[in-house]
């Protein structure tokens, strides 16, 4: 009987925690991204001269699909979108290597442009001393090198590792799996065509799963208990340091190559 009011009892603590648990609302806490942002990429010195560079849509076209227990998973597993990646990493380099200029929302620029022309034009207008010389926009910075980036590899579970161990009813098992992510960066000379450089970095994503089953037999009743958990590498986080990774490698064959400058 006093081990099984002493089962009760936890039970009833533990229901309480759960439920107190379940109220706050507070997130869990999440993959911690400040060591891949912070981390300054090697580079040479910058040439006499930044190249002018710019971007258009940088995607995924490896066609993988996330893992899912389900008939059929329509979510990616990597981002379909990746040139916010290739433009942070861009930015974070130190001045002197790039200038950046829009080029994946060139049309709403456009219309932007026209707009403020139209406004610029009316302001002129309205002043009768300078109605003559209507005011207008600076014409668009021409890029001298287009960056084209894309995805082209997601391979899953390229290495794993599974075990487990049981000793009078405790076990523990646990899984480590890797998947490999690959991207691709090149450089095009907007002049002639010429695709002067190219670099290709994968990145591995690793997942790590791990669970336990404790068995515990009183005279009256038994308690059998399991727990898990897993953590998994952010797929962000991942395809962020592939960016990095390849702008780094691309920049440096150019200096050393010549065409950078």
């Amino acid at each position: 009987m006093a081990h099984g009011r002493k089962f009760a009892g936890g039970v009833v603590v533990l229901g309480c925690m759960l439920a107190l648990a379940a109220c706050t609302t507070e997130p869990l806490p999440s993959a911690s991204a400040v060591v891949v942002q912070e981390e300054d990429i090697p580079l040479p010195p910058p040439p006499p001269r930044a190249l002018t560079a710019s971007t258009y849509n940088c995607i995924d076209t490896s066609g993988q699909r996330r893992p899912s227990t389900t008939i059929q998973e329509l979510s990616s597993a990597v981002p379909q979108d990746c040139t916010p990646y290739l433009v942070a990493a861009v930015r974070s380099l130190t001045p002197g290597y790039l200038n950046l200029v829009e080029r994946q929302h060139v049309d709403d620029l456009l219309r932007e442009r026209q707009i403020a022309t139209l406004a610029l034009n009316s302001v002129a207008q309205a002043d009768a001393t300078h109605a003559a010389a209507a005011r207008k926009l600076s014409t668009l910075k021409v890029a001298e090198v287009l960056l084209v980036g894309q995805v082209v590899a997601y391979d899953r579970s390229t290495r794993q590792a599974t075990g487990g161990i049981a000793l009078g009813g405790d076990g523990l098992t646990g899984a480590f799996v890797t998947d490999l992510i690959t991207f691709s960066l090149r450089a095009v000379a907007v002049q002639s065509g010429e695709v002067l450089g190219e670099s290709s970095v994968t990145k591995s994503v690793t997942s790590l799963q791990l669970g336990g089953t404790i068995v515990k037999i009183f005279s009256a009743s038994i308690i059998n208990a399991e727990l898990g958990g897993a953590t998994n590498e952010p797929i962000g986080l991942a395809l962020r340091a592939a960016v990095r990774g390849a702008l780094t490698q691309l920049i440096n064959r150019g200096i050393h190559d010549g065409w950078w400058a």
